[in-house]
């Protein structure tokens, strides 16, 4: 059975280092952060699904590459971990 990126984001956010307020905005913004994870899932291997690319991960390239999609998406939007950010 496949995972989603979501799903095990779940599973890794501790050892990813994201919890309290951070983990509670993504979240909140999901959406957001499904879309740029799925995104860049097509430009590794657009003849794979979305959730083999994820499956095809080790740990640790899964925690690099949700950090990766975590900080991008925070960027954009403006979440300086402080104050809520108004997703555009």
């Amino acid at each position: 059975m496949s995972e989603t990126w979501r799903e095990r984001l779940g599973r890794r956010r501790l050892e990813i280092g994201i919890e309290g307020p951070e983990y509670d905005y993504i979240q909140s913004y999901i959406e957001f952060y499904c879309s740029e994870a799925d995104r860049r899932c097509k430009k590794i291997d657009m003849n794979k699904t979305v959730d083999e690319v994820i499956d095809s991960m080790k740990n640790e390239d899964f925690d690099k590459f949700t950090r990766s999609v975590i900080n991008s998406v925070h960027k954009k939007q403006g979440f300086d971990g402080q104050a809520p950010a108004q997703m555009a």
